[in-house]
């Protein structure tokens, strides 16, 4: 039997890593195992704080009222009595979580807004239904107050007020409701927001008998915000009430809302024609082209060109003429009269050559020429677009293409023209890199100096294109030969190692203090709000509120070298890589000598942080994957931020969707996997291992086409593949997925940092 303090070590490292269920039974194990005084208490804490994380409320309040009785004198008891509170909210059992929020402020008041909001909740939910709602719902009000005093940032504010106006709402007092609304919106930025806060101050007005008031608000919202959803909805409620509304921004209004609500592209068409059947008005132009986007966006392209005809020929001085043009072209090209949108195109470009929508005319052309795999003209439009538009914001990117259609259309010498254009024309493009390892690859040779490929090695020797040069004269597998499968483990975080390291290299080229010797934060620092207030989350389990916390800290210290290095060991010692991550990588951006490559190895490790080597490890042997693979396609996903949540909903350290994780739960036979298990480490290692062998095995152990699999899904990658053919480079160049060609690019390059920072040097 273990010792109770390697139980107690095991039970935080099983919490970590998100495998809860274990860490309870250690923890429990713990404590039946006669533990020391302080490994009983810690042992107490811990299994209620991992009852809270893992959502067993009911077990977390028990848990935590019976550490509250056994150590009152305990340094964490505030946060003891939030995590407690939290844990009744979470069940609905509001007046037991009341006194434990309160005594949390009699303590500490860094969280205040946040406490008193919820009080505020938890006051909104008692009252409905009791037999004195009214005083139970201000007293809710009065919370939310408390809350917005207490609120650090003006802007955050509105969530709150918003809430008091709900339940001025609820209480029958829509005037002090609409008094609240109208605070917001001298607050509020977003139109989005600002276009709802109005409709639903109309609703209020409504509610209190002030109909013309009402509608006031509703005009207001569809006048100044027609492209928000709220402005189409009090758009209907206007309509509905039969309100007289301009037709134009009516329809308006509507065409916005198309893309939302299927019946809005015909009530925008109806309300043009009325419009338009009034007689030429100001705005008769914008109608007519509106009109034909509805048309073409409910597949009427033959009806949508009759409407631009009218347009073009109706109004020859319009400012809407080009993008009738571009319009028509896309009419054209929807009904698959390729020869006509090309034509039409070309003419826009010609017609409108200082409209900013020329080039892109010429752009809109040469794509449909490669979607027809007609590589040779579609070249010659992209060059003829560079020539004519050199200032053209995407003018090399246009050049890289028509290289590329040319090479596709096998004209080696033309493609090798229009790169060695690029690269002159256009020294600090994105596409340097690509364009000479292309030309290296064509064996095309500069007029003097280095080959193409020396060049490119030698500028950016740890650029996705110098690294595939480098494993071509190596003669490296790209496939899963080259992995290797052994267990990995980090170097033991040593702060006065890394400021030992890191402070000489900073004496070099920024100030620093006489005198320092450690990269500790200054009192200044350590006293600012957002990283107190960061700390104080994260105390309670409410990381990825810390997380936006913290990120306060580091954006100021953005141009500061010494603050920067000091947060990166800050953020470490803290468990957030990933803010870790980003302070460092800015550090070693700012250094004007050189790069993040030829920084110290110390700052390059925080830049590349390797953690859950024990999961990755595991993980590595069961799925006979690489665990520094695992963890450079996991520094690409979240950099290491197991809360890490991106806007399409893709969660964890892997970064899995939802969808994606149901279906890796169900091929591992987990009947009990529920979507926030996907923030937990443990299942995010192995969800992302399994899906990555998945691809591994569907495409021969290709590394660079699973990994593109991995990004952009199976289906898409074997469409990639058959227009690739044998040639790799060339599949990476046709993934039309950018973010996949990009996605696959960086994690390869991740992977050679990792070796050499992990496994090259041996430590």
């Amino acid at each position: 039997m273990a010792e109770p303090s390697a139980q107690l070590d095991e039970g935080l490292e099983l919490q970590a890593n998100g495998e809860y269920d274990l860490a309870i039974e250690a923890f429990l194990g713990l404590l039946a195992d006669s533990p020391t005084a302080s490994q009983a208490r810690e042992a107490h804490y811990r299994l209620a704080e991992t009852y809270l994380l893992d959502q067993q409320y009911a077990a977390a309040a028990a848990a935590w009222e019976q550490f509250l009785a056994q150590y009152p004198d305990d340094d964490r008891l505030p946060d003891a009595q939030l995590m407690a509170a939290r844990a009744y909210h979470a069940t609905n059992e509001w007046q037991k979580a009341l006194p434990y929020y309160e005594a949390y402020l009699a303590a500490r008041t860094v969280l205040a807004d946040m406490v008193y909001e919820w009080i505020g909740d938890a006051h909104a939910a008692l009252a409905v239904g009791s037999a004195d709602m009214e005083a139970g719902l201000k007293e809710a009000i009065a919370a939310y107050r408390q809350a917005v005093q207490a609120v650090p940032a003006r802007s955050a504010r509105v969530g709150l007020l918003e809430k008091i106006a709900g339940v001025y709402v609820a209480l029958g007092d829509h005037e002090s409701a609409v008094a609240e609304y109208d605070a917001i919106l001298a607050v509020a930025r977003i139109d989005g927001y600002r276009a709802r806060i109005e409709y639903q101050a109309g609703q209020a007005l409504e509610a209190a008998g002030q109909i013309e008031a009402a509608h006031g608000r509703y005009r207001r919202a569809l006048d100044r915000y027609p492209q928000e959803e709220y402005a189409y909805i009090s758009l209907i409620r206007l309509v509905d009430a039969g309100i007289a509304v301009d037709e134009f921004q009516r329809g308006l209004v509507d065409y916005y809302a198309g893309e939302q609500y299927p019946d809005a592209y015909p009530a925008a068409i109806a309300a043009f024609d009325r419009y338009l059947a009034t007689g030429p008005g100001e705005k008769s132009d914008e109608a007519l082209y509106r009109k034909a986007l509805c048309q073409r966006a409910l597949e009427q392209p033959q009806a949508a060109m009759q409407t631009l005809e009218a347009l073009i020929a109706g109004y020859p001085e319009s400012d809407w003429l080009a993008p009738a043009w571009l319009a028509k072209g896309a009419a054209y090209a929807t009904i698959g009269d390729t020869e006509a949108a090309v034509k039409t195109y070309r003419d826009a470009a010609a017609f409108f050559p200082a409209d900013a929508l020329a080039p892109q005319a010429l752009w809109r052309a040469a794509v449909l020429r490669e979607g027809e795999r007609r590589y040779a003209d579609a070249a010659d439009l992209f060059r003829e677009l560079q020539a004519s538009f050199p200032s053209f914001e995407d003018a090399s990117d246009a050049l890289w293409r028509s290289g590329f259609a040319y090479y596709r259309a096998g004209d080696q010498q033309q493609a090798v023209e229009s790169w060695q254009i690029l690269l002159e024309g256009y020294p600090r493009s994105a596409y340097r890199a690509k364009v000479l390892y292309w030309l290296g690859k064509l064996g095309a040779e500069p007029a003097e100096g280095d080959g193409y490929w020396v060049q490119l090695v030698t500028s950016d020797p740890n650029d996705y294109y110098a690294l595939r040069v480098k494993q071509i004269e190596s003669g490296e597998p790209l496939t899963g030969e080259r992995l290797v499968r052994e267990p990995v483990q980090a170097p033991a975080w040593d702060p006065a190692a890394y400021a030992a390291e890191i402070l000489p290299w900073l004496r070099g080229w920024t100030e620093v203090p006489t005198g320092t010797q450690s990269l500790d934060l200054p009192a200044a620092w350590a006293r600012r709000v957002d990283l107190r207030r960061g700390e104080a989350l994260l105390d309670v389990g409410l990381r990825r509120e810390a997380l936006t916390a913290f990120d306060g800290a580091r954006t100021a210290a953005w141009d500061d070298p010494l603050a920067l290095a000091q947060l990166s060991v800050y953020f470490t010692d803290k468990g957030l890589p990933g803010l870790a991550a980003r302070c460092a990588a800015r550090l070693a951006g700012l250094w004007p000598e050189g790069g993040l490559y030829a920084a110290p190895q110390a700052l390059r490790r925080v830049v590349y942080p390797l953690a859950y080597t024990d999961l990755l490890s595991a993980a590595a042997q069961e799925y006979d994957l690489d665990p520094l693979l695992l963890a450079a396609l996991i520094r690409q996903e979240s950099l290491f931020e197991k809360a890490a949540e991106s806007y399409a909903g893709a969660r964890g350290l892997g970064q899995v969707m939802p969808a994606t994780g149901q279906g890796i739960a169900n091929s591992l036979g987990l009947e009990d996997f529920s979507l926030d298990d996907l923030y937990r480490p443990s299942v995010s290692v192995e969800f992302g291992a399994f899906y990555l062998s998945v691809q591994m095995r569907r495409f021969d152990q290709q590394l660079l086409i699973a990994l593109a699999a991995y990004n952009g899904g199976p289906g898409n990658t074997l469409r990639w593949l058959e227009a690739g053919g044998d040639d790799l480079d060339l599949f990476v160049e046709v993934i039309t997925a950018s973010q996949s060609r990009l996605y696959l690019q960086l994690v390869y390059q991740h992977y050679l940092v990792y070796e050499d920072l992990y496994r090259s040097t041996g430590s």
